[in-house]
C-alpha cells in the first residue's frame, strides 16, 4: 500500500467540537482536506477553525470547514449527517468517528439507572442503552457501516476510516467498567474489519491512546489529568492519528497505541502496534475448519459482487 495522501481529500470528523475532534479537523485542514466537523455544539477554539476555512471556499480548490450540529446516539441524525456530507462536498473519502465520553455519575456501572439520582440512562428504556455505550459504541459502528457501504458501491473513492479506541480497550479498572467495554468493542471491531484493504483498498485503523489531556478532565468528578501530570496534548494524540491515516504500513485493521511517557521535564511520545495476537489462542484451536474456510470465501465473493445491499 502507498502512502494516503490528505491533499483534495473530504473527511467527517464526530466530536471535532473540541478536544481531540477539534485537533484531528484542524490537522486535516491543514493538510488540504475539507472537512464536515460534526458534534453538539463547538467551544471557541473550534468555532475559530470553522472561520478560518469558509465554504465555499474564498479560494477555488482551498480547505473548507463546515459545522453540523450532530447527536451521534440518534441514529436518524447521523444519517443526516452523511447526507449533508455528501450533498456539501460530493464525496466522502475520510469518516473519523472521534466522539465520545468518559463514564460519567450520568451512564455508569455503578450509578444504576432508576436507583442513582445521577443516573440519566432511562429505566423503561426499550430497547435498553446505556448512553456510553450509545456514543462510544453505537454511534461509530453505525457511521461505519453508512461509510462503508458507500465506499462499497463507489470503488473509485478510496475511503479511509478511523476510529479512536483507547488503551482503556485492552486494560481494566473497577470504577469505569463500562468505558473500558465501550473501548474494548471498537478495537474488536476495527480488528474484524480490517480485510477490506486488500478486499475494496478501503483503510481501517483504530488508535488507541492513553491519557490526553482534553476538556473531559474538566469536570469536577473527573479531575483524574491534569497540566501537571504526563500526558499527550489533543494536537500530539492528533499528529499519530494523521500518521495512521497516510502511513502504508497501517491500514489493514490496525490498532496503535500512543501514550507519552517519560517524565514532564523530558517527555515523549510512544507509538506502536498493539499485539492482539498475543492473545490468539494456540494449537489446533488457531486453525479454522474447512467449514469455516468456505463460509468466509462464500461471504467475501458476495460481498464483492453484491456489496452490504442483498
Amino acid at each position: 500500500m502507498s502512502t494516503y495522501k490528505l491533499n483534495g481529500k473530504f473527511a467527517v470528523v464526530t466530536g471535532a467540537g473540541s478536544g481531540i475532534g477539534h485537533a484531528v479537523a484542524s490537522m486535516l485542514l491543514e493538510a488540504g482536506s475539507s472537512v464536515i466537523l460534526a458534534d453538539l455544539k463547538m467551544r471557541p477554539e473550534a468555532a475559530s477553525t470553522v472561520a478560518k476555512y469558509p465554504h465555499p471556499a474564498v479560494t477555488p480548490g482551498a480547505s473548507t470547514a463546515v459545522f453540523h450540529k450532530t447527536d451521534v446516539a440518534d441514529w436518524a441524525q447521523l444519517s443526516a449527517l452523511w447526507e449533508f456530507a455528501l450533498s456539501t462536498f460530493g464525496r466522502i473519502d475520510i469518516v473519523a468517528n472521534i466522539a465520545g465520553i468518559y463514564e460519567s455519575p450520568f451512564s455508569s456501572f455503578w450509578k444504576p439507572p432508576g436507583l442513582s439520582p445521577k443516573s440519566a440512562d432511562p429505566i423503561n428504556a426499550a430497547p435498553g442503552q446505556y448512553q456510553i455505550f450509545a456514543i462510544n459504541q453505537a454511534a461509530p459502528i453505525r457511521l461505519s457501516q453508512i461509510a462503508v457501504d458507500y465506499w462499497t458501491r463507489t470503488p473509485d473513492v478510496k475511503g479511509n476510516l478511523l476510529c479512536v479506541a483507547s488503551m482503556a480497550g485492552y486494560l481494566h479498572a473497577i470504577d469505569t467498567p463500562l468505558y473500558m467495554a465501550s473501548k474494548a468493542a471498537i478495537v474488536s471491531f476495527i480488528r474484524c474489519l480490517g480485510d477490506l484493504r486488500d478486499l475494496f483498498g478501503i483503510r481501517v485503523s483504530a488508535v488507541c491512546p492513553g491519557a490526553v489531556f482534553t476538556p473531559m478532565f474538566e469536570p469536577e468528578w473527573n479531575r483524574k489529568l491534569t497540566l501537571e501530570d504526563v500526558s499527550l496534548s489533543a494536537f500530539d494524540c492528533a499528529a499519530v492519528i494523521l500518521r495512521v491515516l497516510q502511513e502504508p504500513q497501517w491500514g489493514g485493521g490496525s490498532i496503535v497505541e500512543t501514550q507519552m511517557v517519560g517524565t514532564k521535564a523530558a517527555p515523549e511520545i510512544a507509538v506502536r502496534d498493539v499485539p492482539l495476537t498475543a492473545l490468539y489462542p494456540t494449537g489446533s484451536l488457531a486453525r479454522p475448519n474447512k467449514n469455516y474456510i468456505e463460509h468466509k470465501r462464500r461471504f467475501i465473493a458476495e460481498l464483492q459482487n453484491s456489496g452490504m445491499r442483498t
